[in-house]
């Protein structure tokens, strides 16, 4: 039964920004390395992965069309504050980068803007609270924001690298709240969720049209609000915990993490 979980929780998350995280993550470890059970209060730290193969956008101009290719790779990590097994309050800084492409059509003329960023800092805070429990079932509600102010390192027009880059940038930022449920079966506990979010791109003062109407910015907004979450967590109750999760429908992500609470 075990193997079987894994091996389909692994295949769903493969198949598919921000992570949500388990349900039952607030009482999933019981026992740290430094601090007794018997305290109100606890902390974690970690690693998150989160890497989005196709964040799901599309342009907001009239006409123009969705975002062919949206990607975001980004490496952080993790502070929680547990209340009570009860309730997360979390940060997660890292670091990410961007890449993306899209297409916009002035008169009859195609043009095809391509974008990469430096890595640079990416920041979200977050709380998750258990909302009811019976047996091994789990109920949350959660809420996070992420942002991140990236610098262009390419960017190119029909394949010709635009020679100007000053002033210019992607901001992103991203809110969400989400309900997920999970199921206890010895060490690992499977979750699904729903979450809904608002993600938004915006591109600004280059130099040459990256949009309709000879414009040098952009805006881009997710086209799915509503996502889907399946997820697992390895856990036995002491010291550590790891997650694998994928998000599909508004992004095609997949978000590798482990937490030691101490």
């Amino acid at each position: 039964m075990i193997v079987k979980t894994l091996l389909l929780t692994s295949i769903a998350a493969c198949l598919h920004a921000a992570p949500v995280g388990n349900a039952a993550a607030p009482r999933l470890i019981q026992d740290g390395l430094v601090c007794p059970q018997c305290l109100w209060i606890d902390g974690r730290i970690g690693y998150e992965g989160d890497f989005v193969f196709d964040g799901n956008l599309q342009q907001t101009a009239t006409n123009s069309g969705c975002v062919d290719t949206f990607q975001q790779y980004t490496n952080s990590a993790s502070a929680t504050l547990n209340v009570c097994d009860r309730l997360d309050l979390f940060g997660v800084f890292g670091s990410s980068r961007v890449s993306a492409d899209w297409r916009f059509k002035n008169d009859n003329a195609i043009t095809r803007i391509q974008i990469e960023t430096l890595y640079h800092f990416l920041w979200s805070v977050g709380a998750r609270g258990l909302v009811a429990e019976w047996s091994q079932v789990c109920f949350s509600l959660g809420g996070s924001y992420s942002f991140c102010s990236y610098p262009p390192s390419l960017a190119a027009i029909n394949g010709t690298p635009m020679q100007d880059l000053s002033n210019t940038g992607l901001r992103w930022r991203q809110w969400q709240a989400d309900l997920t449920f999970s199921y206890n079966i010895e060490l690992l506990t499977p979750y699904l969720g729903l979450k809904y979010s608002n993600t938004e791109a915006r591109l600004g003062t280059f130099a040459e049209p990256i949009a309709p109407g000879s414009l040098g910015s952009n805006t881009f907004q997710n086209r799915n609000p509503v996502g889907l979450i399946i997820g697992c967590s390895l856990s036995n109750g002491k010291y550590f915990m790891l997650n694998i999760e994928g998000r599909f429908i508004d992004e095609d992500a997949l978000t590798l993490s482990g937490d030691v609470r101490f």
